[in-house]
């Protein structure tokens, strides 16, 4: 899970920057890839992140000694 968060985040990061060298030199293709990376790659990225985080902390507090149940 961890991989793939690190990859998405490459691709989505390099994809980010392909974006904004096309709208800012105004060639063709500039708005499609905007709506590639902002409107389906970041929000993916982000879901996938908080699920990752999510279960990390539920493992953490499974290994939490403090509170001792008999």
């Amino acid at each position: 899970m961890k991989r793939s968060i690190y990859r998405l985040g490459a691709i989505t990061t390099s994809l980010l920057s392909l974006t904004v060298l096309f709208k800012v030199l105004h060639w063709p293709g500039g708005n499609i890839l905007l709506l590639i990376t902002c409107g389906g790659l970041i929000p993916l990225m982000s879901f996938l992140a908080a699920g990752y985080l999510n279960r990390q902390e539920n493992e953490d507090n499974k290994n939490d000694h403090r509170f001792i149940n008999y």
